[in-house]
C-alpha cells in the first residue's frame, strides 16, 4: 500500500512513506470535478428542460457528480492534515507554525482562484484548517461526536436563535439577510456578461465575503468533510484498508444509503419555510423530515466511491499500476486545479474566448483536458520532484527553497583491468 521515496538530505522529510492509494483518489476526484465544470458552462446553452439523451446526462450528472468530488476532495484534505501530523509526531518536530504557513500560502492560492478565476474551494480549506489545529489531539469518538455538531450547526443554531430571539423577530432577521445576499448577487450579475478582465475580477472579489457569510460561516460543509478525512485516516482506513474492510464495507453502504433517502424518500422540492405562528417542536419535525438536521445527505456517497477503491486496492495492488493516470494528476493535485481552472475561465466566458460547449460533448472535453493534465504531470515529475505549485508551496511550509530538479544518480567508477 504504500511506497518509500528517498529524497535529498536537504529535504525535510527524507525516506517519508507515501501512501499511493492517496493520489489514485485526487487524481480521481480532480477528474470529476472538472467533468462537473465542464456541465457547468454546458448547461447554459440549454434552453427548458432538456430530454432524451440530454436529458439523461442531466440525472447522471445530478445523481452521481454534482457535490460527490468536491465531497471527497474536501475528506482528502482532512487525510493530508492527519498524515502530516503524524509524520510530524514520528520525528519531533514542532507542527503548529509549519501547517500554519502552509494553510496561508493555501488561502494565497485559494483567493488568486476565487478572486481572479472563480472558483471557491481552496480558500475554504484555507479557513476551516485552522481549527484543526486544536481538535488535532481529539480521541476519535469525540471527533465523531463533534462532526456530527458541526454537520447538523446550521439547523441547530436556527433552532437556538428561534428560541432566543422569537420567531416573528427571527423571521424578520432571516428575510433581511436573504435580502442582502440578493442585492449583493444582483450587484455582481452584470459582471456576468462583462467583456473586460478588470470589471470581472473587481465583482468577484468584491462578491467574496458574500458568498463567504451566506455558506461558509458554519462548519457544516468543508470543515465537516475534513473532520471526516482526519477521522477516517486516524481509523486506519487509508494506510491498512486490508485490515478494516468491514469498515470500509459499512461506510459505503451508508453512503449509498443517505444518497437513495436524499433521492427517493426525503420530501423534494423547495425548501420548506417555518412559519412565525410554528412551535420550536414544528420546526425541528420539519427539519428533520427534510434533512435529518443535514446528516443525510446525498454528497456521502463520496464514501461509496472512496470505499470501493480502498477495496478494490486492498485486494489486488496492481491496481495502484493500472489507476496510474490518476495518481500522476493526483501528484500535482494543486496545479492540476488551478491549471484547470484558469482554462475553463479562460475559454468559456465572456471575459474570455467565450468558447460554446454543448452538455453531450462536454464530459469528452473534459475527460480531455484532465488527459493533458495527466500526461503533463507524468512528464514534469519524471524531472522534477514536485508540480510547480506543490514547490512554492512546500518552501512556504518550511520557509527555505526546497530541492526540485531529480538528480540523476551518480555514476559508480568502473574497474579496469590491467
Amino acid at each position: 500500500m504504500t511506497s518509500v521515496t528517498a529524497s535529498a538530505t536537504t529535504d525535510p522529510q527524507p525516506a517519508s512513506a507515501r501512501i499511493d492509494v492517496l493520489d489514485v483518489l485526487r487524481g480521481i476526484a480532480l477528474c470529476g470535478m472538472i467533468i462537473v465544470h465542464f456541465n457547468d458552462y454546458a448547461r447554459e446553452s440549454i434552453q427548458g428542460e432538456p430530454s432524451g439523451a440530454v436529458g439523461a446526462l442531466k440525472s447522471v450528472m445530478w445523481w452521481f457528480f454534482d457535490t460527490r468530488f468536491y465531497t471527497m476532495f474536501a475528506i482528502l484534505f482532512g487525510v493530508g492534515f492527519a498524515l502530516q501530523l503524524r509524520r510530524a509526531d514520528a520525528r519531533g518536530e514542532p507542527f503548529a507554525a509549519r501547517y500554519l504557513r502552509r494553510l496561508a500560502a493555501l488561502a494565497v492560492f485559494g483567493f488568486i482562484a476565487e478572486g481572479i478565476f472563480g472558483y471557491n474551494v481552496l480558500l475554504s480549506y484555507a479557513v476551516w484548517g485552522v481549527p484543526l489545529l486544536f481538535v488535532r489531539r481529539w480521541p476519535v469518538r469525540r471527533l465523531v461526536l463533534l462532526a456530527v455538531l458541526c454537520a447538523s450547526s446550521l439547523p441547530l443554531y436556527n433552532l437556538g436563535r428561534r428560541v432566543i430571539v422569537g420567531a416573528a423577530r427571527f423571521d424578520a432577521q432571516n428575510k433581511a439577510s436573504t435580502a442582502r445576499f440578493q442585492a449583493a448577487q444582483a450587484r455582481i450579475a452584470p459582471a456576468d456578461t462583462a467583456r473586460d478582465w478588470r470589471t470581472v475580477v473587481a465583482a468577484r472579489i468584491e462578491w467574496m465575503p458574500a458568498f463567504h457569510r451566506q455558506w461558509s460561516i458554519f462548519p457544516y460543509g468543508s470543515f465537516t468533510l475534513i473532520l471526516l478525512g482526519l477521522i477516517a485516516f486516524r481509523l486506519g482506513v487509508f494506510d491498512h484498508p486490508e485490515q478494516h474492510r468491514r469498515l470500509i464495507v459499512a461506510l459505503m453502504i451508508a453512503g449509498a444509503v443517505s444518497w437513495a433517502t436524499v433521492w427517493w424518500i426525503l420530501p423534494m422540492g423547495g425548501r420548506p419555510q417555518p412559519t412565525p405562528t410554528d412551535s420550536v417542536g414544528d420546526v425541528a419535525w420539519t427539519i428533520l423530515r427534510w434533512n435529518g438536521f443535514r446528516l443525510v445527505r446525498s454528497e456521502w456517497l463520496a464514501f461509496t466511491y472512496i470505499g470501493a477503491l480502498l477495496l478494490l486496492i486492498s485486494y489486488n495492488s496492481a491496481w495502484l499500476r493500472r489507476l496510474a493516470v490518476f495518481a500522476w494528476a493526483g501528484r500535482m493535485a494543486l496545479t492540476s486545479y488551478m491549471t484547470q481552472v484558469i482554462v475553463l475561465d479562460t475559454l468559456f466566458t465572456p471575459h474570455g474566448l467565450d468558447l460554446k460547449v454543448t452538455p453531450l460533448i462536454g464530459p469528452v472535453y473534459a475527460l480531455a483536458l484532465f488527459g493533458a493534465l495527466a500526461a503533463l504531470s507524468r512528464w514534469w515529475l519524471a524531472r522534477y520532484r514536485f508540480g510547480p505549485l506543490e514547490w512554492i508551496w512546500r518552501s512556504v511550509t518550511y520557509w527555505r527553497w526546497q530541492p526540485l530538479r531529480i538528480e540523476p544518480p551518480a555514476a559508480q567508477p568502473v574497474a579496469i583491468a590491467a
